[in-house]
């Protein structure tokens, strides 16, 4: 059975159901309850549109378009928005956050490279750093944070040599340096960036619940990657680090904050976990790249 089907699924509801709880003790409108509830179904329609292609499909990898579709995703706010931070697109009623929306899957993406000797490696390297630099233009320093996070991971999993990934990490680190000196002018919304907070204020087994599920969603995503896919620990250490993040305010929390980007990029996710083949890419007749254990 593939690994999207129940598991990886499943630790989500723990994040959806705390989404809920926020909603409600953030007296969120009438409005803003039909717009999450019909988010996670559209999350749950890319999941199921990801595993129907998969079962119609041999060895489908569409690895070079979802890494070009996230750069391509991370630009666009540059150049449509006219004001900063430059985050998000819109489309229709939704003003789609493009980080979260994409980042997620890329990681399968890369992974898919990353698997793979000489040039299409070299693909994932220029990818990270491609995401890197245009996040830290926007400047969304949180998620440069969390692509470096999840680049350690990522990295560490899949290469054999260090020099390469070294130079790819400290660039994308030096990126997160430069996001972090540029000012950011939002302020944090208490049921999308300040969820611990809010259940915080308003019991403290409410508090402990949310943080709870947060935990177990991304140790439920590491449990996955030991069992296949490895480069769920990167998507793991993104996604944690996104939650220290939204502690300070400074990001909406994954899943538990109210927001169309996170909530769809994990039904993105789930349908990437179902295409890609992180093991070959067809076509390909060089050997793949030993994974490193995570022990």
């Amino acid at each position: 059975m593939n690994l999207v089907r129940v598991p990886f699924l499943l630790i989500a509801t723990f994040p959806l159901a705390a989404s809920v709880v926020v909603l409600a003790f953030a007296d969120a409108g009438k409005t803003v309850w039909l717009m999450h509830l019909s988010l996670i179904g559209g999350a749950c329609l890319l999941a199921a549109a990801g595993q129907f292609l998969n079962h119609r499909t041999h060895r489908f990898t569409p690895a070079n378009g979802i890494a070009l579709l996230t750069l391509i995703g991370l630009a666009a706010p540059l150049f449509v928005n006219s004001s900063g931070p430059h985050r998000w697109v819109r489309l229709g009623p939704l003003s789609l956050y493009m980080a979260p929306l994409l980042l997620p899957s890329f990681y399968a993406a890369c992974a898919a490279f990353l698997r793979q000797r000489g040039k299409l490696e070299t693909i994932a390297f220029a990818a990270l750093i491609s995401a890197s630099l245009l996040l830290a233009m926007q400047p969304d320093a949180s998620q440069v944070l969390a692509l470096l996070a999840g680049s350690v991971v990522l990295l560490w999993r899949y290469c054999s040599d260090l020099f390469r990934p070294a130079v790819t990490l400290a660039i994308i680190a030096l990126a997160a340096a430069w996001a972090f000196t540029r000012p950011d002018p939002l302020e944090p919304v208490p049921h999308v960036e300040e969820v611990f907070a809010l259940a915080l204020g308003h019991s403290l087994l409410a508090g402990l619940a949310v943080i709870a599920s947060a935990f177990i969603f991304v140790a439920g995503l590491y449990a996955c990657s030991r069992r296949g896919f490895a480069w769920l620990a990167a998507v793991a250490a993104y996604y944690a680090v996104l939650f220290l993040c939204s502690v300070a305010g400074l990001t909406p929390a994954p899943l538990i904050g109210y927001g169309a980007g996170p909530l769809l990029g994990f039904g993105l996710l789930a349908a990437a976990s179902g295409w890609i083949d992180p093991v070959a890419l067809p076509g390909n007749s060089l050997k793949p790249t030993p994974i490193r254990s995570a022990d």
